[in-house]
């Protein structure tokens, strides 16, 4: 898997998310469309673009299917469980 640090004051195209992290671009339409990534442009406008925290998450994503041989239900409750967690320690820093 390609692991590279996106920049977070850009914004990639489908074409080059697919470069950056190896994934094929029918998985990520799929991740798209189940709600696991969200683009920030929709094909509808134009090309999908994504930004930095959609790209991190992508390479996640394909962490767990790749190096941990995770099936799509395993991945999707860990990706929940993530964004949960994620909020909860926003949640945290605001009250402090």
């Amino acid at each position: 898997m390609n692991i590279c640090e996106p920049d977070p004051h850009q914004l990639y195209s489908l074409r080059v998310v697919v470069q950056m992290t190896g994934s094929l671009e029918r998985k990520i339409v799929f991740y798209c469309r189940k709600g696991l990534l969200k683009p920030v442009a929709h094909p509808e406008q134009e090309d999908w673009h994504f930004d930095e925290l959609a790209v991190l998450r992508l390479q996640k994503i394909e962490l767990l299917r790749r190096e941990h041989r995770m099936n799509w239900a395993a991945i999707q409750m860990i990706m929940a469980l993530v964004q949960e967690l994620d909020t909860l320690r926003d949640e945290l820093r605001f009250r402090r």
